[in-house]
């Protein structure tokens, strides 16, 4: 408990005299703090210390931090020694927060305490030398004893980072091999620092790594002046005393030497700059609480010397990959699994995609309807050239001869032309051939249609597994970094002698197989965003960045709470899938191509009727003319002088008999004609059974998105209370990765329930042969209106069921 010198006596008499114990009395904590110097982090730190401290005390206590006691130092341990004496012969400060490297390591070697003093953070015990001993107590409901490691020193209570620097370096040399490593630390830092250099090199130089250590002043160009010429890797130390201008030019002369950093600060140090660290931010936080905590329970009368110094700091790498593709480093796949990834490199440069930008954009570069497209102007082509025959045709001709022989002066010429017309009056063959011709330009046109309805699902379906996909790789991501917080807590379980390295063991199996996961996620990712980029006709593997898609999607469906009356019901769905079967009918492609197709056929069979009675009539029609000149002719006059012949001509032809071919032609057409009557009658039933079968799914999904996400709620609460009886020794390592298994399982079925929901939709449109995307608000409304008239034609008021 807390001496206080100025608890009250008043208030002490007072619960005396009340009977009420004195324990139960709101007295008043007073805080002193000695800070390391005036840099940004360490007031920040300090704060966030006082304001958890008095969020933790403040409904038993009256806690204070007055301001007159609360010292800033000069990063000097001789300052740091001295602010911590002045508040400890305080008689108006209670307890003493030291709190930054310098005033810790001071504080924790302080032989008499008059009263608490709460050191962090402290960098190594051993290595510094600092008083260290080992708690042993039994475990609750299990026979064994959790060990753990206590300052042992009355009113001393410090917190260790009890980081691994040496496992770190090793993660480090993972990303960029190096044999000369340089640290970069500051002046404050000199005193607690001298003890672990000697061991720091020691365990370095089996790994084949060299350490120099560089003292970092106010001044980045000097630091980096210091860097030995054969440096190839730095650590960057806790610069906070530099500004953040000054950060930035060592960061920037860092990468100008092609250098990687890792930052021991953690992510903040990456965000400005750093190439990599394994500190999270989070761990500040719970730091933070940490410190606020043992005032809490020193206040509540646990001894100071008997609470836990030991500190495990969350890990999770994160990269910078701006900074790795500047200095030339070329990460592992699996690394850029494994890493949370800042930098420009870490999200997709280039344009921005929306499920109704896909679309609209697949239908105007396809190739596959650019080539449909050339289908349909060739087909136009084909279908001038069967109309040609119907149309006049003109023809002209000329000619020249030069005459010799025993009939010919010599050097006469004979000059002749002629000019022809000719009409086709009547042709059954060429007639049926031009509208046959016209059907399947028809036929082809809706089945180019047919084509640009499925590659605008294509197209939905691919960008909403790009979706989809994002999801996985976040949760296989946040599942992994519930693997690695389990394994911080069974490493901490086995210092504690409270389990086994069995399940340090596990967990790292665990880890390995979460790893391959996300790397299968990432590769089911890039794969979804190549297929888009190949239906919008772009490089296969140019980035793009996504917008993500919902129910609320504008032009995903028409006014879906408009719409949601009618599917939310059994009765109500059953007209629904009938409706919709007939808008189905009425604008399917399918159809109309076969229709076309019929329509040609019947034709076929009509001409081949016809051949065998309607002759087939032309007319023709020529003038010719010829010319002797140059000589003497020994024609008569009139014959070979010169002279123009004329002729008119009409003629029929009628095939009487060609071997059974006309027979079997019509027998052909016919045939035909009744397969494609078929055909229709199963395409027919194909449609109504996708259209009903589409609607089935998306009515099943739609209700399965509050469902999945139920579940995955209620796993994610198991997982927490399983978690929650591992970390106290209740349940075993079985029971936790189970639990982390279904809520992995459930997270993914969640968001199956939200992209299998949308893609059904996608497909019902599809089924029915018409994208809202493609609508306007007026035929959205039409369709709306036809809709609730069909419900009114037969009883039925969905509004007012």
């Amino acid at each position: 408990m807390i001496a206080r010198s100025k608890l009250g006596c008043g208030a002490a008499l007072l619960a005396i005299l009340s009977g009420i114990p004195a324990a139960a009395q709101m007295s008043t904590v007073r805080v002193g703090t000695v800070l390391d110097g005036a840099a940004d982090r360490e007031l920040a730190f300090r704060e966030a210390v006082r304001k958890e401290s008095i969020r933790l005390l403040g409904g038993r206590h009256d806690v204070s931090f007055p301001p007159e006691k609360q010292m800033v130092g000069d990063w000097t341990a001789e300052t740091s020694r001295r602010h911590l004496s002045a508040l400890l012969a305080d008689p108006e400060v209670d307890a003493v927060l030291v709190l930054g490297i310098v005033g810790a390591s001071q504080a924790a070697r302080a032989a008499d305490l008059p009263k608490p003093v709460i050191a962090a953070p402290v960098l190594n015990p051993e290595v510094e030398g600092l008083p260290v001993e080992v708690r042993e107590r039994p475990v609750p409901g299990r026979e064994s004893l959790s060990r753990h490691r206590v300052s042992g020193v009355r009113n001393l209570s410090y917190v260790s980072y009890n980081q691994d620097l040496e496992r770190e370096i090793r993660e480090f040399r993972k990303l960029a091999p190096f044999s000369r490593l340089a640290v970069l630390t500051i002046p404050r830092l000199e005193e607690p620092l001298r003890a672990m250099r000697g061991e720091f090199r020691r365990r370095l130089a089996p790994m084949g790594i060299a350490v120099d250590f560089i003292v970092v002043g106010n001044s980045a160009e000097a630091a980096l002046d210091a860097l030995p010429p054969d440096t190839e890797a730095v650590i960057l130390g806790l610069l906070s005393h530099l500004s953040p201008g000054e950060f930035e030019r060592l960061i920037a002369g860092l990468i100008e030497k092609r250098l990687p950093s890792y930052a021991l600060a953690g992510r903040t140090d990456v965000q400005r700059g750093a190439m990599a660290s394994l500190k999270l931010d989070r761990s500040e936080q719970s730091f933070v609480r940490r410190v606020a905590l043992n005032l809490f329970n020193i206040v509540q009368g646990e001894a100071a010397a008997e609470l836990p110094i030991d500190f495990s700091v969350g890990e999770q790498l994160t990269l910078n990959l701006t900074t790795a593709s500047a200095i030339g480093v070329d990460l592992k796949f699996s690394t850029l699994t494994d890493a949370e990834l800042l930098g420009e490199a870490a999200a997709p440069a280039g344009r921005l995609l929306s499920l109704s930008a896909v679309v609209e954009d697949a239908v105007k570069v396809n190739l596959d309807l650019a080539a449909a497209g050339k289908r349909i102007d060739a087909g136009l082509r084909l279908v001038s050239e069967a109309r040609a025959p119907l149309l006049p045709r003109v023809s002209v001709s000329g000619g020249g001869s030069k005459l010799a022989g025993a009939g010919a002066v010599f050097g006469d010429r004979q000059l002749s032309g002629s000019l022809g017309f000719s009409q086709l009056l009547y042709s059954e063959r060429v007639r049926a051939g031009y509208d046959v011709e016209r059907q399947s330009q028809i036929a082809r046109e809706e089945e180019a249609w047919q084509l640009r309805l499925d590659i605008v699902l294509e197209a939905a379906q691919s960008y909403l597994d790009v979706l989809r996909a994002k999801t996985y790789d976040a949760i296989q991501r946040n599942n992994l970094q519930l693997s690695r917080s389990n394994l911080s807590l069974a490493r901490r379980r086995f210092r504690a002698g409270a389990t086994g390295r069995d399940e340090v063991l596990r967990w790292r199996s665990e880890i390995a197989r979460n790893r391959l996961a996300l790397l299968e996620a990432s590769a089911r990712r890039k794969a979804a965003e190549i297929a888009v980029n190949r239906v919008l006709n772009r490089s296969l593997e140019e980035p793009f960045q996504t917008s993500e898609a919902g129910l609320a999607d504008p032009g995903l469906t028409v006014n879906f709470e408009r719409l949601r009356p009618y599917i939310e019901r059994r009765g109500a769905f059953g007209l629904f899938r009938q409706f919709m079967t007939f808008e189905a009918l009425d604008g399917s492609p399918e159809l109309r191509r076969i229709d076309a197709s019929i329509r040609a056929r019947k034709r076929i069979v009509l001409a081949s009727k016809r051949a065998l009675y309607l002759p087939e009539l032309g007319l023709d029609a020529q003038v010719q003319g010829q010319r002797s000149a140059g000589g003497l002719s020994l024609f008569p006059e009139g014959l070979g002088g010169g002279g123009t012949d004329w002729s008119i001509s009409v003629r029929a032809s009628l095939p009487l008999f060609e071997g059974g071919a006309l027979r079997a032609r019509r027998s052909r057409a016919q045939i035909e004609l009744e397969e494609m009557a078929i055909e229709r009658t199963a395409t027919r039933l194909a449609i109504e059974q996708r259209v009903r079968s589409a609607l089935l799914e998306a009515g099943v999904s739609f209700a399965g998105i509050e469902l999945a996400q139920e579940a995955a709620s209620a796993a994610r609460e198991n997982f927490e209370l399983v978690r929650n009886s591992y970390s106290q020794g209740v349940v075993g390592i079985i029971r936790v990765l189970d639990a982390q298994s279904q809520m992995l399982a459930a997270d993914l079925s969640a968001a199956n329930a939200v992209f299998d929901h949308l893609i059904h939709l996608m497909a019902v449109q599809r089924a029915v042969g018409r994208f809202d995307y493609f609508r306007s608000p007026a035929e959205r409304d039409a369709w709306l209106r036809r809709l609730e008239k069909f419900y009114r034609e037969r009883g039925r008021d969905v509004h007012t069921d």
